[in-house]
């Protein structure tokens, strides 16, 4: 029987599975709601943690430039758990996914956060996995809608695309400093987060300035009111007052959420992420109206998704991003990605996991551009970065040893999908880790 399932909703089978069962889409939706302690011990520490260890921080440095006082600093010193937390934080990009039982919900906190781009920019690092976590999981089976708006006032949003710089030409600080508007937010909003199509610069200029003076806190939602633009403003055809500027923001987000477009474009990342490159134009159509006919409602159109035939379809048309090939070697393996001391594996750090994304061409939390990692298979298959999959692949099949039955791996993993060519190769490798490298590295183990 073949995993389907688990390769094309999830990260793959792990090892240890009993076997494959038939594909369930209820089995799949019902993960929105199951607990899944596995992946909650990779939780880290939340955002306002962050927020008073970074303040800590930067007092700590004023306080050693303005003594002078060059001494190594403990441990426990907060420049130090900051470094310590973004590492674990990069780490847990893949670690996480290779210990989840609920693969489904993992890949839509990824697809997601992906979705909703941050990426490092000075101490937006930091903030990133509370965004992950307050922003896409926290709403991956709620309104897209509100997944939009939590993502529109994180601080993690607010940093990457410099909002803090846009200040209302017209406001008191704009007036006494000559400062003006950033359209960074305004214009990733409606292109890359929501709409992609249907408006026009003169609606990005104008919501650039309905949000000027955005500045949410550990509290949530707040202004500088001296950085806000008097006026109203005309959005999309509606006219937007100065009256309580949050209010009006949270009304904006409601009225973009619920654009035809925005429906056709959230359809169409998930047919194109969970399907093909070119998904079934039904499938797309079916997803969009599902989403004007619920609101939005993202589980409404997980089901639709589930539903259609294409799901079933036993064709791999998708090519894994480094990110989930890497955990599915792992969960393949029942490696944990911190072995040490074996051949490759570079010593007290296991696998490297940064490293080895960076040349799978995936360095983790810097994606090329606020429209995040690409969904197209061209984009990750130039000839270094499947060179890079493959040494990954001869590292995890010799973490493994000699422990592993390759073709017993093969029916794990892809159990009738393997083609005979493959099981042939598998079964005729001198040594068993060779055999396991070759499953590995096989175009079948790297699409799903």
């Amino acid at each position: 029987m073949t995993p389907l399932a688990q390769i094309r909703f999830g990260y793959g089978p792990a090892a240890g599975n009993t076997g494959a069962e038939a594909f369930a889409p209820g089995e799949l939706m019902a993960q929105l709601t199951a607990p899944d302690p596995e992946s909650d011990r990779f939780a880290r520490p939340d955002g306002a943690t962050r927020q008073a260890l970074m303040d800590r921080h930067r007092a700590e440095v004023r306080r050693r430039r303005k003594t002078g006082d060059m001494s190594d600093q403990d441990e426990n010193a907060p420049g130090r758990q900051l470094k310590t937390i973004f590492a674990e934080d990069q780490l847990a990009f893949v670690l996480r996914p290779v210990a989840a039982r609920n693969g489904f919900v993992e890949r839509l906190a990824n697809l997601w956060a992906n979705r909703l781009t941050v990426g490092v920019v000075g101490n937006a690092g930091l903030l990133i996995e509370p965004f992950r976590t307050e922003v896409a999981r926290a709403h991956l089976a709620g309104r897209f809608e509100d997944m939009l708006r939590a993502s529109l006032w994180h601080p993690a949003m607010q940093v990457y695309l410099d909002q803090k710089r846009s200040i209302g030409p017209n406001s008191s600080l704009g007036l006494r400093k000559g400062l003006g508007l950033n359209e960074n937010l305004a214009r990733e909003f409606l292109e890359l987060h929501s709409m992609g199509t249907g408006y026009t610069q003169a609606d990005v200029t104008e919501l650039a300035r309905l949000l000027a003076g955005m500045q949410p806190d550990a509290n949530g939602p707040g202004l500088n009111t001296a950085a806000v633009e008097p006026g109203a403003k005309t959005i999309l055809g509606q006219r937007f007052g100065d009256d309580d500027p949050v209010a009006e923001i949270d009304r904006l987000v409601s009225v973009v959420a619920a654009r035809p477009e925005t429906a056709l474009s959230v359809a169409r990342l998930l047919a194109r992420h969970f399907i093909s490159d070119d998904p079934p134009a039904d499938l797309v159509e079916a997803l969009t109206q599902a989403y004007l006919r619920e609101g939005g409602d993202l589980p409404a159109l997980y089901r639709v998704l589930l539903d259609h035939p294409a799901a079933q379809d036993p064709v791999l048309a998708k090519l894994r991003s480094p990110q989930e090939y890497a955990a599915a070697c792992l969960r393949a393996l029942g490696l944990t990605g911190r072995e040490t001391g074996l051949p490759g594996l570079h010593g007290k750090q296991g696998f490297r996991l940064p490293e080895a994304l960076m040349r799978m061409g995936q360095p983790i939390f810097r994606p090329r551009g606020p429209d995040g990692w690409p969904e197209m298979a061209e984009d990750w298959l130039t000839p270094p970065m499947m060179a890079a999959r493959i040494d990954f692949a001869v590292d995890a099949a010799r973490a493994a040893a000699e422990t592993k039955d390759p073709l017993a791996v093969t029916d794990l993993v892809l159990g009738d999908l393997a083609s005979p060519a493959l099981r042939f190769a598998v079964q005729g490798a001198e040594q068993r880790w060779e055999g396991v490298a070759v499953l590995l590295g096989s175009p079948e183990f790297m699409r799903r």
